[in-house]
């Protein structure tokens, strides 16, 4: 199976309405050159400025001629353009939740989690690649997107019953239960 093509299919599925096309890497208005999983990510899933519903704020996927845009506020100075200082040059924002960047590692590959807000930027690894966040996303939206609103109880908490799902197809795919509850910790999913 080729390394997308379960994003995909959920994607597809879940929310037809979302676009997905190949974007080529001349799209790319960077600084650097396009690191070449990213240009990989973007030729074979191709999302067009997704949102995936999530528990709370949605995951956004930025196309691709609109990523270096959207390290505004990260990297630089969305008014003056000036480059943050904290903020590592090995950094690329491929993805937020609510501001919160998913951080594709150039160097890595990884992609890491921080939380805004925070004062300093301190992320965390937390996928190896491009396509286990994004198929987990998708899961976690195809799980959100089926349930509709019985989603949640009356104080917002998700019902067991969808997070023992989420826990069981984002452990399935992640080929490991323990990190598959480490992300959904880590996003709000679990205590």
């Amino acid at each position: 199976m080729a390394p997308y093509e379960t994003a995909k299919e959920i994607l597809r599925r879940a929310f037809p309405s979302r676009v997905l096309r190949v974007q080529p890497p001349s799209d790319w208005l960077g600084e650097f050159p396009l690191p070449k999983q990213v240009a990989a990510y973007f030729a074979e899933l191709g999302p067009v400025d997704v949102w995936i519903q999530g528990y709370g704020n949605p995951y956004f996927l930025p196309s691709l001629s609109g990523l270096w845009r959207h390290q505004a506020g990260y990297r630089y100075d969305p008014d003056t353009r000036e480059r943050f200082p904290h903020w590592d040059d090995d950094w690329l924002v491929i993805a937020d939740e609510g501001a919160d960047p998913f951080i594709f590692s150039r160097a890595s590959a990884a992609i890491l989690h921080a939380y805004h807000g925070q004062g300093i930027w301190d992320p965390v690894e937390m996928f190896v690649c491009l396509e286990e966040m994004v198929t987990t996303f998708s899961i976690m939206g195809d799980i959100v997107e089926s349930a509709g609103p019985a989603f949640t109880d009356d104080a917002s908490m998700i019902f067991p019953r969808y997070l023992q799902e989420a826990r069981t197809r984002i452990g399935r795919h992640l080929h490991s239960t323990e990190r598959g509850d480490a992300v959904l910790q880590r996003l709000g999913w679990s205590a």
